[in-house]
């Protein structure tokens, strides 16, 4: 069909005049974009008698005030064995809740009298099992009221931003939102060291401390604070 306008000498056709032509388009809805995070890494020094340690596993590094829900606590297990706390060091966040099992043929009597964590379990046979719910953070010392030379330590920390180092001393510590946090390097028997870590979107931030290892604990105490001896 033919459209037009006439005038005198003058004739317009609008089936010959080009239309713009406009395409929309809807918004792509993108996905939630993924958090910004990096790591921290390093490897620590551990000096004893000013000269450097072979092993320096069993060093913990942890984050302070790192935003974010808190790790899950679940579940996990302290077993006596062969008069041994297995393992002798135990990190986990708060409100985990540690199960120590018997697997001995005596009797053992778990307790604690650390400020973290005050609790007794009384005295318990081969195959039966006590827990622990942890709700403080802070170093918790384990012993057994029958036999003083088992000893294990509990770190309870405030959320799961953590690493334990191997023998070598190396550590790392992933997918840490991005910012500036205290960063803590502890060790059973040597004062903490700490510093402070910026961590950038994909990046590595380093921390490299050194600590040095002290003279080991002296004799513990029975749970209620008399000295080991000889059952009557």
């Amino acid at each position: 069909m033919r459209l037009g306008s006439r005038l005198p000498g003058l004739v317009i056709s609008l089936s010959a005049v080009a239309l713009p032509l406009t395409v929309s388009f809807s918004p792509r809805v993108s996905r939630a974009e993924a958090p910004a995070v990096g790591n921290v890494s390093g490897v620590v020094t551990v000096l004893v008698d000013d000269a450097p340690k072979a092993d320096r596993s069993g060093v913990v590094l942890s984050l302070e005030n790192v935003p974010g829900a808190p790790a899950p606590a679940g579940k996990r297990e302290i077993r006596q064995k062969n008069l041994t706390f297995t393992p002798g060091l135990m990190v986990i966040v708060k409100g985990t809740t540690v199960e120590f099992p018997n697997d001995d043929k005596v009797f053992h009597n778990v307790f604690s009298v650390s400020k973290a964590a005050r609790f007794d379990l009384g005295l318990y046979k081969s195959g039966e099992s006590k827990s622990v719910t942890f709700r403080e953070a802070g170093v918790v010392d384990v012993y057994c009221n029958i036999h003083p030379h088992m000893v294990t330590k509990i770190k309870v920390l405030d959320n799961g931003f953590y690493a334990v180092t191997g023998a070598d001393g190396s550590f790392q510590i992933k997918n840490v939102p991005v910012g500036t946090y205290p960063v803590v390097a502890w060790q059973a028997h040597a004062p903490e060291v700490r510093g402070e870590v910026t961590v950038t979107a994909g990046g590595s931030a380093t921390f490299k401390p050194t600590i040095t290892e002290g003279a080991a604990p002296k004799r513990h105490m029975r749970k209620d604070g008399t000295p080991y001896g000889r059952y009557k």
